[in-house]
Order: structure tokens, then sequence, then C-alpha cells
């Protein structure tokens, strides 16, 4: 695994007080498939890398204001955008030069699905790609459970509409498959390298596999 300015056992202290979703095993498989579509598709690997490992720092923070009621993804708690500049100034602190460090923050910057921020750069199109790989398939419906039990949601409720679901996304009323039909049914749309399109056509598959025997199983056809 490629990476410059900064190693494994640094980058696992920023995600002690993670959550089962985004924790440092989340972060590993991230980097894992980062390093692969970088090596596909030809783009800086020791950039991606060193993004992904980083991409979440700020999660944990991000993630408690909004269990303390402030909405997610503001000024002051957006973790692309704080994780973005503790990366930054934690790889100039390591050594890394200024022009290195922004590369990587801008990766980190533009990896949120629902962000502001989108990836124009290479690096930051395939941290992009590697972090939404990892909310679809069998992993993404792991993580969506993990979610459903840390915040004591239901394992199922009949699909709300979205506008609904969305607001409720960070409480008890919000499922699984309001995650699914929110979010993951349609990141298939958002990738932007081919690689990680072909990958994400087997993995949405089994996913849609998934919550319709889900709703099948829940209503007793199956």
């Amino acid at each position: 695994m490629s990476h410059s300015f900064i190693t494994l056992e640094q980058a696992r202290a920023f995600y002690t007080d993670a959550d089962s979703a985004h924790d440092f095993e989340h972060v590993l498989r991230v980097t894992r498939m980062a390093e692969h579509l970088a090596g596909v598709e030809g783009a800086d690997v020791e950039i991606v890398c060193a993004a992904a490992l980083l991409h979440d720092i700020a999660r944990h923070d991000e993630d408690s204001a909004a269990k303390s009621g402030q909405p997610p993804g503001g000024a002051h708690t957006d973790h692309a955008d704080v994780s973005a500049r503790e990366a930054k100034l934690f790889l100039v602190q390591n050594g890394a030069d200024e022009t290195f460090a922004e590369r990587v923050a801008d990766a980190i910057r533009s990896h949120r699905f629902r962000g502001a921020a989108k990836p124009q750069t290479l690096e930051a199109k395939i941290l992009f790609d590697a972090d939404k790989l990892d909310s679809i398939g069998a992993i993404g419906i792991a993580r969506a459970y993990a979610v459903c039990g840390l915040l004591n949601q239901k394992l199922y409720s009949a699909p709300k509409p979205d506008a609904i679901a969305t607001r409720l996304q960070h409480n008890n009323s919000h499922t699984p498959v309001d995650e699914f039909h929110v979010k993951l049914k349609h990141l298939r749309e958002r990738f932007y390298t081919p690689t990680a399109r072909r990958i994400a056509t087997e993995r949405h598959a089994y996913m849609v596999a998934f919550f319709e025997r889900l709703e099948r199983e829940v209503q007793g056809e199956s």
C-alpha cells in the first residue's frame, strides 16, 4: 500500500473514536480500492493513498454534532472540508510540500456525496469512487446496518418519500431501507472512472436484490 508522509499507525490514530461504519477498516478498504483504481486509471498513487488514509479524520466530529441536533454538513461540521484542512496541516508538518498537501486536501474536500464541491482532478475522482464503492454491495449493506444499530433504528420501514427520509437521516426514524432509496441506489450513476463503474455494476445488482428480498420477507412472501 503506497503512501507518503503518513504511516498506517499515524492514520489509525485519527480513527480511534470512529463508529464501525467509518472506522479504520473502512479507511483501509477505501485506500486499497483507491490504490487499485489509481493504478488502472493512471492517477498519482501517492496522492490518492494519502487522501484515502486521511479522508474521514473529522467524521467523528460531524457525527457528534449531528447527534446533538446540529445539521450535518454545516460550515463548521462538514467533515470533508474539515478533514481537508486538517490533512493538509498534518502533511505539511510531516514534510510534504505545499503542492502535494494541497492536492491531497483537494481530493478530500470533494469526496462527499452530498457536498457542494465536486471532484475535478483524476485523484479526487478516484477518492470519491473508492469511498462510494464502500457504500454499495455487501459491504455497503453491512455498513448501513451498522449505522442502524448505532442510532437504534428499525431494521425495516416502508419506504418514505425522499424529502422526508433525508430530513430524518440522523435520527432513529431513518432506516437502511430509507438510506437505500435516498442514496445508495443512486450511487451507480455517480461514479467517475470506467473501472469504478464496472465494479459498481455488480455491487449495485447485489444490493438491489438484497433489498427486494428483504421487502418480500417482511411481507411474508418469501
